[in-house]
């Protein structure tokens, strides 16, 4: 278990390094972008996200409660195959990225043009199906024991009931604060309508959807083989190429159609690296609701007033 947990951190740090050197390398489009107009979104991206991170670190080192959670999270697994877990998460994710392809296209042949609210209702209906409703049936049941001890992970996931699990709002709102620093002056304020509404209702439903499944149910299985880094790297860099593969048929959030390889890049740089943030967070909290305060209030600050959508999305 040591050998995996060392090598594979360094496994999945080393895929994601060769991801964005090769994508950022090959593609001329991409590597002018990223060094030259993208750049400084990039860099404030990065840096709320690092600030955060660190005041994350500090919270958590000062209160010093992690432990006594990690031990109830390594407890609610006992009774769960999670190698069977695990390989049930690559299939779900496999099916969710080929039924988004497939309803894509049905919709396109039998539609002159898939509206707005069509495409965001093939997001929803493929990302509760496959990321929250079958994983919660088969994951978080499969492991069921005659004491009950299997299903004690969700109630740590919805229920945090420690106060200090809740501190987790100072770093998330200071991120955000810094990164509206940075998205809003190109962005402009989104206006308050009826269709703002509801799609922030929409996003906050798919918010919970990938986080339960990429944070509380991937990452948390990853991170009792492969540490807490090599859970969270491993799972940022599924959770970007997840992303990549779907750009063509997602209405959530576009990357500019330029190809695999530009669209893997924006999104390692992207949603790999908001990935990190993200997976940081759920491990040190455990708190599902924080990462989708996080992940909706980076939505909001994307929206352009006339309701479309930022060229590039975390």
């Amino acid at each position: 278990m040591t050998t995996v947990r060392r090598w594979g951190f360094l496994a999945w740090a080393a895929l994601a390094v060769v991801l964005v050197a090769l994508t950022v390398g090959l593609h001329v489009e991409l590597r002018t972008h990223v060094f030259g107009d993208g750049l400084p979104f990039y860099l404030g991206s990065w840096a709320s996200m690092l600030i955060g991170g660190t005041l994350i670190w500090v919270l958590v080192r000062t209160l010093g409660e992690r432990r006594r959670l990690d031990a109830q999270v390594v407890h609610a697994f006992v009774g769960h195959p999670l190698r069977f877990e695990l390989v049930w998460c690559l299939f779900l994710l496999m099916a969710f990225l080929l039924s988004m392809a497939v309803l894509s296209r049905l919709f396109t042949i039998f539609e002159t043009e898939v509206g707005a609210d069509l495409a965001m209702s093939v997001s929803l209906v493929c990302r509760l199906l496959f990321l929250f409703t079958l994983p919660v049936l088969v994951l978080d049941r499969s492991g069921v024991t005659t004491d009950g001890r299997g299903t004690q992970m969700p109630n740590i996931v919805l229920k945090p009931r420690e106060l200090w699990r809740w501190s987790g709002l100072l770093p998330v709102v200071l991120t955000l604060g810094l990164m509206g620093a940075v998205f809003l002056p190109s962005t402009g304020y989104p206006q308050v309508s009826f269709a703002l509404t509801g799609f922030l209702v929409a996003f906050t439903v798919i918010s919970i959807c990938e986080e339960a499944f990429f944070r509380a149910m991937l990452q948390t299985r990853l991170e009792i083989y492969m540490g807490r880094w090599g859970g969270i790297v491993a799972a940022s860099v599924v959770f970007a190429l997840t992303y990549a593969l779907i750009q063509d048929f997602d209405a959530v959030s576009q990357l500019p159609d330029e190809g695999l390889v530009h669209e893997t890049g924006l999104a390692m740089l992207t949603y790999g690296a908001a990935g990190l943030f993200y997976g940081y967070l759920w491990a040190c909290f455990r708190n599902l609701w924080l990462n989708v305060l996080m992940r909706v209030g980076v939505f909001v600050l994307l929206v352009s007033p006339e309701l479309t959508f930022g060229i590039i999305g975390l």
